[in-house]
């Protein structure tokens, strides 16, 4: 009889996983928090080391498929549930940024800034305004090195 109740309750507990793994469950971030459509050109800046030290880098993206795979990507990152009383360690890396625009010559339009190292977290700037709360939470790591393959298929690239 336990191992029924067991079974039962995993197989509940598995319907409500997928459920909440649902692209109907991901509707729920508010629009401010989505990189909205559009972009023609993506930026993608990132630390390069080098034999000086780490330098910064930048590398523009104008193949709309990747832009809109990245674009997907960073819409799927959940909205970050750190606890308000959450104590990080200090954050002292390079922030990742990518940036989406209408062409070459247009300010951003959105910008993601992602910090790795501490209570990882992407703040979304919308037209240069910072939303909150934040993107991400302890898998960000993995999910932005799924970004970083889609933008960079062999790494990331050296000067």
């Amino acid at each position: 009889m336990l191992r029924r109740v067991s079974a039962g309750v995993l197989a509940a507990l598995l319907s409500l996983a997928s459920v909440a793994a649902s692209p109907a469950a991901a509707v729920a971030k508010p629009a401010r928090l989505l990189v909205p459509p559009g972009a023609r050109v993506l930026y993608w800046s990132y630390s390069m080391p080098l034999p000086g030290g780490a330098r910064y880098g930048t590398m523009t993206i104008t193949n709309r498929s990747v832009i809109a795979r990245v674009r997907d990507l960073i819409n799927a990152i959940p909205v970050s549930s750190y606890p308000a009383q959450q104590v990080c360690p200090q954050d002292r890396m390079v922030p990742y940024i990518v940036r989406f625009s209408m062409s070459r010559p247009a300010a951003a339009f959105t910008t993601v800034v992602f910090q790795l190292g501490g209570c990882p977290a992407a703040t979304l700037y919308q037209h240069g305004v910072a939303q909150r709360p934040t993107l991400g939470g302890w898998t960000l790591p993995r999910l932005y090195a799924a970004i970083q393959r889609v933008i960079a298929p062999h790494g990331q690239p050296l000067a």
